[in-house]
């Protein structure tokens, strides 16, 4: 079964902020510094820097069971007070299953590992108990926090999802980090937070003590920046640590003491490190239209543009695009192996285990990722359901909440 991977801002890789409100490691330092250029910044750590030299290969594909070890399927559990609009967000934890709907139910709701309902977290409403929005979600030590970025709020709940406490900053951010039980890492996804304003530069990236109120900014951008061509990355921090930015090829680790460390750089070759160069030096300088912008991640492609990665025991996975080529790569750090599948307007990894399951992956915990399908899309594909899975998917309507894919990594 084939999926058809477009540049629609429903793409769970990336959104438009106007929609929605190396060959050599020398280059890519300089497009940082140049970027990034700040005052007095935190200090990051070079050390045991992977730099991924990515093939970038038109058309590559790759059998799933190259890659895969085992697949399984977990319907969750459908009734209408907690029937979910979309998934925006998928946290796996060792008991639990996190979903996030942002803007049809603007809810949270709690599963156990075989899909049935434990609870919803936290309510809608305007007391400092509860969240007028959901931008983000994130687990920590068993508890729930929820970021509320209309009103710039950090709601924190316990295990029961019984609300603890709540904490506010003046620091506007799209995506967050819980670092440890007093250290929360905000990213800004280019907006202007004019508190923070140093020397004509905005910060991309705050850390905050909440005991003693301390913080400390960084990875900062010039004011001048047209942001309205930057693409925004929804779930641009994973595992509670892992950072990525539009036109930052560095995936970034953000550790405690307000510590930053570069973990891998991908290097796609100069040709395209001059691409995203010229590019950027024209977001300094003119007022990119919405129609380019949207260009620059369709036809007019003219670098790759990295959306998405996760972090699992053994493995680190990428998802890259030059229009509407999806590249796939995949990294294992013990046998320092880099595989990469490429393929246009469609998934380049063929699913030869059965022929059903969407690789798509919305989240990661362990050595598993895990992606997200719709009823239909196997109801449509009955004669396709594994003889294991029977049990499970036979009896699914098309009002029936999301199936989460299990999809088991193998070591290589």
């Amino acid at each position: 079964m084939d999926y058809v991977l477009t540049a629609s801002h429903k793409n769970p890789y990336f959104y438009f902020r106007f929609i929605l409100q190396v060959k050599n490691i020398f280059l890519v330092i300089l497009l940082l510094i140049y970027l990034w250029g700040c005052s007095q910044p935190i200090p990051i750590d070079n050390q045991n820097l992977i730099i991924i030299n990515a093939p970038v290969k038109k058309e590559s594909n790759i059998k799933l069971s190259s890659l895969v070890d085992s697949i399984y399927y977990i319907p969750l559990e459908t009734k209408d007070e907690f029937l979910i609009g979309n998934i925006d967000k998928l946290i796996v934890t060792d008991k639990e299953i996190y979903v996030l709907d942002k803007n049809i139910t603007t809810a949270t709701y709690c599963f156990d590992q075989k899909g049935k309902f434990v609870r919803k977290i936290g309510n809608r409403g305007a007391s400092d108990k509860e969240y007028i929005s959901i931008t983000d979600i994130n687990i920590h030590n068993g508890k729930m926090y929820i970021w509320d970025g209309d009103v710039n709020k950090l709601l924190i709940y316990n295990s029961n999802g019984e609300y603890i406490k709540t904490i506010t900053s003046k620091y506007s951010a799209e995506t967050f980090a819980v670092i440890n039980d007093s250290e929360i890492a905000f990213y800004g996804d280019y907006k202007h937070n004019h508190l923070f304003l140093e020397k004509d530069q905005y910060p991309n990236l705050l850390f905050l003590n909440t005991q003693n109120k301390d913080s400390k900014s960084d990875l900062f951008f010039s004011s001048e920046l047209s942001t309205s061509g930057i693409w925004g990355l929804p779930n641009n921090l994973t595992n509670n640590k892992n950072l990525i930015i539009p036109l930052n090829d560095t995936i970034y680790q953000i550790l405690d003491s307000f510590h930053l460390k570069r973990k891998f750089v991908m290097n796609y070759g100069e040709n395209y490190q001059k691409a995203q160069r010229e590019y950027i030096k024209k977001l300094k300088s003119e007022n990119v239209s919405v129609d380019e912008a949207m260009n620059m991640l369709g036809d007019g492609a003219q670098f790759p543009v990295l959306t998405a990665y996760y972090e699992g025991s053994y493995f680190s996975y990428f998802f890259y695009r030059i229009g509407f080529h999806a590249f796939f790569g995949f990294y294992y750090p013990e046998s320092q192996t880099y595989i990469e599948a490429s393929a246009y307007q469609k998934s380049p990894i063929e699913n030869d285990m059965d022929g059903l399951a969407r690789f798509l992956p919305y989240a990661v915990h362990k050595n598993t990722l895990y992606s997200i399908m719709e009823p239909s899309s196997i109801i449509g594909h009955t004669e396709l359901i594994p003889v294991s899975e029977k049990a499970k998917l036979e009896k699914l309507t098309l009002e029936d909440n999301p199936v989460i894919v299990a999809i088991k990594m193998k070591k290589i």
